[in-house]
């Protein structure tokens, strides 16, 4: 009766170890997201590791100065930066980095945080553009962060 026992929380400790390593995978891993514009075209994709704070982002855009179409009004952008954030809480955001494309339109974001971020709720990549003065931004391109 005893064995029985020691036998069913045996099981029941494994089955908890093996549920714990599963989430520890999921929370460890890293996410590829395609950055999209503002129409839903895949202009390149971000890897981010929330656990350990890494954040690589190779994307397309337009060369600085650049005109920005935001659907309602244009405006001259003259430098973007790239941010990882949470879109249910404004006030959770990482910058990462300014963010200036080659002749070719290519640019690349490397960030090394240093530190497990996975708590703050962060579930989207964004390179926004700036204006000269500051007074109109604009999120160029949107990755959005789900566990695979």
């Amino acid at each position: 009766m005893l064995w029985k026992a020691g036998m069913k929380r045996g099981v029941s400790v494994m089955v908890m170890v093996a549920v714990l390593v599963a989430a520890g995978v999921h929370a460890g891993s890293t996410i590829k997201a395609p950055m999209l514009d503002k129409d839903g075209a895949e202009q390149g994709a971000a890897k981010v590791n929330l656990a350990k704070g890494s954040v690589n982002v190779k994307a397309t855009l337009a060369q600085l100065p650049a005109t920005v179409d935001t659907g309602t009004e244009q405006f001259e952008a003259t430098i973007y930066k790239a941010y990882v954030l949470s879109s249910t809480d404004a006030a959770v955001e990482i910058p990462l980095a300014n963010v200036y494309p080659t002749s070719k339109g290519k640019a690349t974001v490397k960030a090394a945080l240093k530190g497990d971020i996975s708590l703050l709720g962060l579930d989207r990549v964004v390179i926004v553009a700036f204006s000269k003065d500051g007074l109109s931004s604009f999120d160029v391109l949107t990755g959005t962060l789900a566990v695979q």
